[in-house]
């Protein structure tokens, strides 16, 4: 009986370390797509933040956009994401004008922030035309 006990409970561990090293494997599989979000959300909130002055502004997207097309490559050249069965991963390719904003953006010959601001459909007449005030 006790060495039915001891088997039981070493086959349980096993089981409890084998879904712990899933989610391990999951994590790492997603890893280069998660950091190209909070990259390109950087992006965006430098593009929208009014603590910069222009210069500034400017100064950061540039380097911004630098890093940005660093993290797309690796994102597009990331085997491990093909075998990932991830709705992050799907929607990520599936809105590839809003994912890879340098890459579409050089394919559509306008920045990034230029790409980004024709995805979510934000013109410079829309802009023009909207009044101040609230709503």
């Amino acid at each position: 009986m006790k060495y039915l006990t001891n088997i039981t409970t070493t086959i349980t561990v096993s089981a409890l370390l084998f879904l712990c090293s899933l989610q391990v494997v999951n994590a790492n599989e997603l890893f280069t797509l998660k950091n190209l979000e909070r990259e390109r959300a950087t992006l965006i909130s430098d593009f929208l933040s009014t603590k910069l002055d222009g210069q500034q502004k400017q100064q950061r997207l540039q380097q911004r956009q630098r890093q940005l097309a660093d993290m797309e490559r690796m994102v597009l050249r990331d085997e491990r994401l093909l075998s990932t069965k991830s709705s992050m991963v799907e929607n990520a390719f599936k809105e590839y004008e809003k994912t890879f904003l340098v890459h579409a953006g050089a394919e559509q010959q306008m920045s990034a922030m230029n790409q980004w601001l024709n995805s979510v459909n934000v013109t410079n007449e829309i802009v023009l035309s909207a009044k101040a005030g609230y709503r």
